[in-house]
C-alpha cells in the first residue's frame, strides 16, 4: 500500500490542476483574460503537468511497465512543447539608465580645535546685558 501513495499523489495533482484550469476558465468565459495565457492555459500550467507527466512516466518504468511510462512520457513532451518560452530579455533597457556619479569620499572629521561651552555663570558677549525697554 506504501508504493501507492506516491501514484495516487501524481494522479490527484493532475487531476486537481485539471479541475482548477476548468473552473477558472469557466470564470473567466465572461471577464477580463489577463490572468489567462494565448490559448486560455494559465502561465506555468503546462510546465506543470510536464513535470507530473514526467514523474509518473518515471514512477511507471521504474515498476517496469515501459509501454505506459513511454506514453505518459509521450504526453509530457506535448505538454513541454506547448509551453510558452520565456521572453528574450530588453538590450534597450539599460541604455535608458543615466551613467552613475563616481562615489564621493567625505571625511567628516573636524581638525579645529574644539570649542569650551560656557557654564551659565559667566554672561554672553554676544548678547548686551541692558534690558530691553
Amino acid at each position: 500500500m506504501a508504493s501507492a501513495w506516491p501514484h495516487l499523489r501524481l494522479i490527484l495533482d493532475i487531476v486537481s490542476m485539471k479541475l482548477f484550469l476548468w473552473i477558472l476558465a469557466r470564470l473567466t468565459a465572461f471577464g477580463p483574460r489577463r490572468i489567462l495565457g494565448r490559448d486560455g492555459e494559465l502561465l506555468d500550467s503546462n510546465l506543470f503537468f510536464f513535470d507530473r507527466y514526467s514523474e509518473l512516466a518515471d514512477y511507471h518504468r521504474v515498476k517496469g511497465r515501459t509501454a505506459k511510462a513511454d506514453k505518459l512520457a509521450a504526453i509530457a513532451e506535448k505538454y513541454y512543447q506547448a509551453a510558452p518560452d520565456d521572453p528574450e530579455p530588453l538590450d534597450a533597457a539599460a541604455m535608458a539608465m543615466p551613467v552613475p556619479r563616481p562615489p564621493v569620499n567625505t571625511i567628516a572629521v573636524s581638525t579645529t580645535r574644539r570649542i569650551p561651552r560656557s557654564n551659565g555663570k559667566r554672561p554672553s558677549s554676544l548678547v548686551p546685558a541692558t534690558p530691553a525697554p
